[in-house]
């Protein structure tokens, strides 16, 4: 395989798994349970002092981005040949981390607006936040430690 080939392959492997991001992103906003507020000028703030709803929209982003990447690890697995082991492991990692990134982003992007057009003192949702920037290392990790598992499984002894 020539070395321009493979750094296609590289190319298309990261790209491929970074074209995911949306889809989870999408899923982790229609899944993600509403927290209420009340509008005031400075912005949106929690009516209730328990943080149980952006811990479970922390916990649903994670699990979500965990199966994907234990999905995307073994279809690579399975179906990719490129003949560098580094190359493989450096993509799902890239790609992993794209696909985090580009799932907030999207999930943002159909949140409800930081300054929505209603009367202050207003019960509003408060816009969809992600708990803490280690998340985004989920998929990622599952995908390189999914793609482990599955290479120690499938080599001979």
């Amino acid at each position: 395989m020539s070395s321009l080939a493979g750094r296609w392959s590289f190319v298309a492997l990261v790209t491929s798994i970074a074209c995911i991001g949306p889809l989870v992103g999408f899923i982790w906003w229609a899944t993600s349970p509403g927290v209420q507020g009340v509008y005031f000028a400075e912005g949106i703030f929690p009516s209730e002092t328990e943080p149980a709803g952006y811990i479970d929209a922390d916990a649903l982003f994670a699990i979500g981005t965990a199966i994907v990447g234990c999905l995307v690890a073994l279809l690579v697995r399975r179906r990719l040949t490129l003949t560098s082991t580094g190359l493989v492991l450096a993509a799902l990692t890239l790609g992993g981390i794209a696909g985090s990134a580009i799932a907030v982003l999207t999930a943002y992007a159909f949140t409800s607006p930081e300054r929505p057009k209603i009367a202050y003192g207003s019960i509003a949702e408060v816009p969809l936040t992600l708990g803490a920037a280690g998340w985004l290392l989920v998929w990622p990790i599952a995908c390189v430690g999914t793609w482990f598992v599955a290479d120690l499984w499938s080599s001979e002894s």
